[in-house]
């Protein structure tokens, strides 16, 4: 977006909140749209002096990401027609915390920046962006047992929602059924990467990998074999070949723990490969014990890097 319709948003914004209307600009198309006053009712239910809306079209008609301010804090959540659907995040310049676990571990020295807490949340749940080696990643963080986890996942996704069955792309939903993947009670998400990608990730209930698609519906990563025998999990180096582990280990080459936990599927002429590299760190059992983990997805037909994600667990 250029700074003339940045410009034109802004005024377009501030004139509509100055004047108690709702009309706000579509940031996603270049047309205008009017957000439900039940949706901004829903927001007041629960913060009643919210004010300052800015709303972002996520599906037309259908969600929004939503900024408002309450209580002097910054607060950031998505809505539908009616009710806030998902977790509510709210801004803070606190990051000593996650800065000292941050300089514990393979990826320390990182800038930490955008901080936002989960609101009214029990496990002190928070995201943020990180920026490691010169590369963006959401860094999301939050307490279980007694460890403090730490998830990054690779190329800072932008946007990331839910979405139905029925707001997948009929090619997707015709792809699942000739498939016989099952779309009955999945979790299925929409992710914009910094790269402006676009992807679909479905979760079949009871199922612990995604089928990933790409905006367009072309299948880019599944945990299947098109002859219906399971998977086979196997060391790194007995998946893929040479290249492709040279590739997925990249700046992780200290994370020599051996794993047996990496697997190829083959489908429709389309090879996935899963890596899973791991680092330990002090004494297990102690409270010095750090524990790292990378796995990295990737569409072995192409080369491509589909998801990375590194994680870390440190005793609290």
């Amino acid at each position: 977006m250029n700074f003339e319709k940045i410009a034109l948003f802004v005024t377009i914004l501030c004139i509509s909140i100055m004047i108690g209307c709702n009309k706000v600009v579509d940031v996603q198309e270049p047309d205008t749209e009017t957000v439900p006053e039940a949706t901004i009712t829903a927001i007041k239910d629960d913060y009643p002096d919210a004010a300052k809306f800015v709303f972002k079209t996520l599906l037309k008609d259908k969600l929004w990401k939503a900024k408002f301010v309450s209580n002097a804090s910054n607060f950031e959540t998505q809505v539908s027609p009616t009710a806030i659907v998902a977790q509510v995040y709210r801004e803070t310049a606190d990051l000593s915390l996650y800065k000292d676990l941050t300089d514990k571990l393979k990826v320390r020295g990182g800038a930490i920046s955008g901080v936002q807490l989960a609101d009214k949340a029990t496990d002190n749940g928070a995201r943020m962006r990180y920026v490691f080696n010169g590369k963006p990643f959401l860094l999301n963080y939050y307490i279980l047992n007694d460890w403090h986890i730490i998830k990054l996942t690779a190329k800072a996704p932008t946007e990331s929602f839910a979405v139905d069955t029925g707001d997948l792309p009929q090619a997707i939903q015709s792809f699942c059924q000739q498939k016989a993947i099952s779309l009955t009670d999945a979790t299925i998400s929409l992710i914009t990467d910094s790269d402006g990608k676009k992807a679909y990730y479905i979760y079949p209930a009871s199922q612990l990998f995604p089928v990933i698609f790409s905006e367009d519906g072309a299948l880019l990563w599944i945990a299947r074999n098109s002859d219906g025998t399971g998977v086979v999990n196997k060391p790194n180096n007995e998946v893929g070949n040479a290249e492709l582990l040279a590739k997925a280990s990249e700046g992780y080459e200290d994370f020599t723990t051996p794993t047996a936990v990496a697997f190829e599927s083959q489908f429709d002429g389309l090879k996935s490969v899963r890596y899973v590299f791991q680092k330990k760190s002090g004494v297990e059992g102690t409270r010095t014990f750090i524990n790292e983990l990378r796995e990295v997805f990737v569409n072995a037909t192409t080369g491509e890097i589909i998801y990375d994600q590194y994680s870390s667990y440190v005793f609290r």
